[in-house]
């Protein structure tokens, strides 16, 4: 999550260098950073390698106009949520239209009146954050702060499209809680609260910064290994597990149940199906401990 703190990142795209300076001025004035660049070609390379927060985007450019620009933007998942505002001296409704239907959120015409852009600006940057904070809540377990079910489709599937074009792999690892049940029927809820959160902070404090955690519901979790191997995986969940095993809650000692299932660039598994097959392994593994 960007720190809120942080000056937002404005990009100003316009072929005229008056007018890029004076916007410039204005917008470094008000504590905002800002980059400045002449044509749709470059601001394209700057939005996918360091993406602002909004853009100011001339309508009227040689090449590549404004309209175009836009509508790249737009086309690239990456990047097709960064507010586009247009600043032109095109007046007339046929152009706003156009900016409108190519994803610009906003109009404003040259000259401009700088409380008028400074307003428009104010506005569009708070409604991104709070719909980042809506994006964010709808992937996020509010109880752990780990991404939830929905989230963990999500990223599969990029995984999946990522495996396929790149012929790789990735690990997925389904985690079950043994005795969560019985912690919430004999000692209560706040317990077994608590018996989720030291396993998930278990959990987190092991794998790597590009692996996945997600939480499935109750007690059980899927993590993925991106580009990883079963055995090196297993051998970290399985240290994590015997680590954990040496503590209790209320007296019940502190364990869970996994199982792995990897994808390659031969497998033509969906979500689902690929989900299945880890949670299978983890019951077997669950039953195993049990007989």
């Amino acid at each position: 999550m960007k720190n809120n703190n942080k000056p937002s990142k404005i990009l100003i795209v316009d072929d005229e260098p008056l007018s890029l300076e004076l916007l410039a001025y204005l917008l470094k004035a008000n504590g905002y950073k800002t980059v400045a660049v002449q044509t749709g070609a470059e601001a394209l390379d700057l939005i996918e390698s360091n993406p602002p927060d909004l853009i100011l985007l001339d309508m009227m450019m040689p090449i590549m106009d404004g309209i175009s620009v836009c509508q790249r933007i737009k086309e690239r998942e990456s990047i097709q949520n960064i507010p586009v505002i247009f600043i032109t001296a095109l007046s007339d409704i046929q152009h706003k239209i156009k900016g409108f239907k190519a994803g610009g959120v906003d109009y404003i015409v040259k000259p401009f009146i700088q409380e008028e852009v400074l307003a428009r600006i104010n506005v569009h940057l708070k409604l991104k954050k709070a719909l980042e904070r809506l994006e964010e809540m709808s992937r996020t377990d509010p109880m752990t702060g780990i991404g939830n079910r929905r989230f963990a489709y999500e990223i599969l599937a990029k995984q999946i499209e990522m495996v396929k074009r790149e012929d790789s792999r990735f690990i997925v690892c389904y985690v079950d809680i043994d005795n969560l049940k019985t912690i919430n029927d004999t000692h209560g809820h706040d317990k077994g609260d608590k018996l989720i959160q030291t396993v998930v902070n278990s959990l987190k404090g092991i794998i790597r910064g590009s692996d996945y955690l997600f939480r499935m519901g109750g007690d059980e979790f899927l993590i993925i290994f991106p580009k990883a191997k079963v055995v090196d995986s297993e051998k970290l969940i399985e240290r994590i597990r015997k680590s954990l095993n040496k503590q209790t809650i209320c007296g019940v000692p502190i364990d869970f149940s996994f199982g792995f299932y990897e994808f390659n660039a031969e497998c033509s598994l969906s979500t689902d199906e690929l989900i299945k097959r880890a949670d299978k392994r983890m019951l077997k593994a669950k039953k195993e401990k049990k007989s």
